[in-house]
This record gives C-alpha cells, sequence and structure tokens, in this order.
C-alpha cells in the first residue's frame, strides 16, 4: 500500500552553494535548406543549422524534501529544487546546397574558446542496468523453447511459428544494432527493471509440460497477465502494449533510415516485421487485451485461442504504420512540429490500434534521439550567420528517489516542467533569419532533446550526491 508522508519540519536547510553543471555541445540540427542566403556569402542559396554550446545548468534553492512513499517493499523519496537556471551560446550556421570541394574546418567559429567537458559523460547513465544472470537466462530460455516445440505439435502453432519465425533476423538486428535507434530501444526495454520482472512472472506462472486441461481445479495456474509490476505498479498488458509500441517505432524509424540512405531491401525487411507484428497486436486485441484492458488468460487460454484460430490476420496499411516513424517531422530537412503537439489528433480509421499519449511520446523520443545521430553524421557547416546568448529557466523541478535495502539511492527520476529557451535575436535580418525564426517555432524537436540532456544531467547529480541536486537527507546537497 502506498503511505505517503509530509515533509519533516527543517528539511529545507541552508547549505554549500550548487554546483554547476555542464551539458554537451550539440550537432547543428538542420532547419531547411534552398534558402536565400545573405550577400556577405559567395552562394545564393544554402541550408541553415542551429547549434547550442558552452551549456551549464545551475539550481537556484536550496533542495526540500516533499514526501516519502513505501509500496511493499519499495521506499521512495521525494524533493524539489525550486529552480533550474540554463545559460548558454548559439550560432545559427549555413552551408551550401551543393557540397563544395572545400576545406571546411577553418571557417568554423567555435561556440567558446573555453574547452568543456559535460558533468555527464558520453554514454554514462545514472543506474546502471541491472541483467538476470546467466542461469535464469537458461531457465527462461529453456522455458521458451519448450513452449515453441509444443506450439509446433499443432498446425496453428506451426503456422504462427513460420509466419513470424521470417521476421526474425529483423528482430534481432534492431536490437542489437549499434545505431542511437537500437540504442534507445534497449534503454526502454531494460528501464526499471519492469520487463525482467514481468518475463520473470511470465516464466513462473507457465509450464508448457504440463498437458492442456491436465490439472485440476487446485492447481490451475494464474492467468498470465493477471500482474502489476510491484515496484512501478504498472499492469503487465500496459508495459508489453508499451513496449510493443517501442519495437514497432525502433523498426520503422530504422527502415525509413535506411531507405533514405538507398538501402531499399533493407528497408523493406525492416518496415515487414514491423507490419507483422501490428497484425499480431491487432489479433491479440481480439481476445479483449490491449494497453487499456486486460482479460485474463491462463496459459490454457493462450494456447487454445491459438489452436482455435481462423488463420486469417487482420490488414495493416501503409498509413497506419507510416505513424510509427519517428522521423517523419524531418522529411527532407524540412522541420515540422510533431503531429502530437499540433493540437487535436484527427479522427483515424476505427481498425487502426489507437495511439495514446505516451505511445506518442515514445515515438517522439526515439525519433529525436535519430535526430540528433543524423545532425551528428551530417554535412558540417561552412559559415556562421548569427551567434549570441540563450538562456531557459525552469521552475519547481521534482527528483524522486528509490532506496536500496541499505538505504543508499538506487534509481533517481526527474520530474521537469516544460522547457521554454529564450534565444538572443535582435541582430537577426533577412530572408535566412527570417527562415530560422519560423523552423525554430516550430522545431520541438530541440526543447525535446535539450530538456532531456537535462534531465538526465540532473538525474546524474542527485543519484551521484552533487552538491545542490541530490534528497537533502543524502547528505550532499
Amino acid at each position: 500500500m502506498s503511505t505517503p508522508q509530509p515533509p519533516q519540519s527543517g528539511d529545507a536547510r541552508p547549505g554549500h552553494q550548487a554546483q554547476t553543471l555542464h551539458l554537451a555541445d550539440t550537432p547543428g540540427y538542420p532547419l531547411a535548406r534552398s534558402v536565400e542566403m545573405p550577400d556577405t556569402l559567395d552562394y545564393p542559396t544554402g541550408s541553415l543549422s542551429f547549434r547550442l554550446g558552452a551549456l551549464r545548468l545551475r539550481a537556484e534553492g536550496q533542495p526540500q524534501a516533499l514526501a516519502e512513499e513505501t509500496r511493499g517493499d519499495t521506499r521512495r523519496i521525494t524533493h524539489r529544487i525550486p529552480a533550474l537556471v540554463l545559460t548558454g551560446r548559439y550560432a545559427l550556421d549555413a552551408r551550401p546546397d551543393e557540397i563544395r570541394e572545400i576545406d571546411t574546418a577553418g571557417n568554423l567559429r567555435p561556440l567558446s574558446a573555453e574547452a568543456r567537458q559535460p558533468t555527464l559523460p558520453a554514454g554514462a547513465r545514472a543506474v546502471p542496468v541491472s541483467h538476470p544472470d546467466d542461469e535464469t537466462v537458461r531457465e527462461w530460455t529453456s522455458r521458451a523453447d519448450a513452449h515453441r516445440t509444443k506450439l509446433m505439435k499443432t498446425e496453428n502453432g506451426r503456422k504462427v511459428l513460420t509466419q513470424y519465425g521470417t521476421h526474425n533476423e529483423s528482430y534481432y538486428d534492431i536490437f542489437n544494432g549499434s545505431s542511437s535507434v537500437s540504442s534507445n530501444l534497449r534503454k526502454k526495454w531494460a528501464d526499471k527493471g519492469v520487463t525482467q520482472r514481468m518475463s520473470a512472472h511470465t516464466y513462473e506462472s507457465t509450464d508448457p509440460d504440463q498437458a492442456t486441461g491436465a490439472r485440476s481445479l487446485a492447481d490451475d495456474q494464474q492467468p498470465v497477465n493477471d500482474w502489476s509490476d510491484p515496484q512501478e505498479g504498472v499492469t503487465y498488458n500496459g508495459h508489453a502494449w508499451l513496449q510493443r509500441t517501442t519495437v514497432q517505432t525502433a523498426l520503422t524509424t530504422e527502415a525509413a533510415r535506411y531507405r533514405k540512405k538507398g538501402d531499399q531491401e533493407t528497408a523493406d525487411r525492416l518496415d515487414a516485421a514491423a507490419t507483422a507484428a501490428e497484425g499480431f497486436s491487432k489479433e491479440v486485441q481480439q481476445t479483449g487485451n490491449d494497453g487499456s484492458r486486460t482479460t485474463p488468460m491462463t496459459q490454457d487460454h493462450v494456447y487454445t485461442t491459438i489452436d482455435q484460430h481462423s488463420g486469417e490476420l487482420p490488414a495493416v496499411s501503409a498509413e497506419e504504420m507510416a505513424r510509427y516513424n519517428g522521423l517523419a517531422a524531418f522529411t527532407d530537412e524540412q522541420v515540422r512540429a510533431p503531429q502530437a503537439e499540433q493540437g487535436e489528433q484527427p479522427l483515424e480509421p476505427q481498425d487502426w490500434i489507437p495511439l495514446s499519449a505516451e505511445d506518442r511520446a515514445v515515438i517522439q523520443e526515439i525519433g529525436a534521439a535519430a535526430y540528433h545521430e543524423e545532425a551528428l553524421q551530417g554535412p558540417q557547416a561552412t559559415d556562421t550567420l548569427h551567434t549570441g546568448e540563450c538562456t531557459a529557466r525552469l521552475e519547481d523541478v521534482r527528483i524522486t528517489t528509490r532506496l536500496g535495502p541499505d538505504g543508499a539511492p538506487a534509481d533517481v527520476t526527474v520530474e521537469l516542467p516544460g522547457l521554454a529557451l529564450s534565444i538572443d535575436d535582435e541582430q537577426w535580418r533577412g530572408s535566412a533569419a527570417d527562415v530560422a525564426r519560423e523552423r525554430l517555432a516550430a522545431m520541438r524537436f530541440v526543447h525535446t532533446l535539450l530538456r532531456d540532456a537535462i534531465g538526465e544531467t540532473v538525474r546524474h547529480a542527485a543519484f551521484t550526491g552533487i552538491t545542490g541536486y541530490a534528497h537533502p537527507q543524502d547528505g550532499r546537497s
């Protein structure tokens, strides 16, 4: 049971001044191309990009304890930071539409003469992922193989395994790839250990070696999907459905990237895997199960449902699959506001799987990370049109720390308000400046990426006890 407790008096106490945190410089994010350039440049049209650097983050005010919550064996403590202040520099860059054979490195003016290392090192995580041990993996794999063997003994079971087995290469590639898309998929799959605990529950509640219908009422297994995570409170179906969206988004977004590179064969293969999974998801819905509904099903129910299935799967259109392309907002470098931020969602056909706000957030996050990676790998700018200062202020930042059995921080979650980045653009003049302003106003992904970087940096600071960010009772703030 959840038992919130009020903060103790004296929790908001004077302390040392908060340390300044440093964020990594961003690459140049593409804004637009074929834009009329100023007369000072020797090319009439070109592409615009926008980058940030020398980013500093500082907490204002002392951390204040808010509440304590206990759910089963899990204890969480929440505190707030009154405000975070972000300062930095920006550059609006340009390059010719047609890449010329010139040395561009010398023309780039750095945002800051002082080299800075980000507070959160590249690739670092505030909380390392905990994987099951080898023996547990062997047990789970053995049980999965036993389920496969049992399914192969029925006609419909063989059809299911054969149909989806054709996409195993694509599923393997997307989970084991080196791109930001695969990296984000693995991160979300392991996040907070929910999938691991869900897998343990599935293992414990199924046993394919028991004959279907052979158990007495007293020995009946519990429904596989009638479960809630003891730590996070998410349901079996709710978590499975969101992870389904994550895989669909990863496959579809990566397919779009391969198609952009001219590798149509790989793109088609990944799209086919995503489409097959979407059809399977639609069929699961017919059992009364999806992200918001749970119809309890035991192992016997699952086997019987497969055995009695007609073999016909619902149709899936290219239009409904296009919703999972996280890079859709960046087609041809023309930045648009993500669909989720363009007001009320348009009505979609009833036979499409509806996407929740949480689903759309996953699509946007994976798309933003892919866009960031493409910006890193894209052509470098040759000229800087404008530089200046940028600032942002985020008030009432909430930080929740999950404590381990020894009372030490085991995980940290940061809740940030919306980010409004203020840019000093008073000196911007001309067509290129007008286009840049328009694009930046619609470019929510830059705000998303910057906000995520702030959140992860603060999470790292709170977890490691950097002064001004950890919980007051930690003794380090």
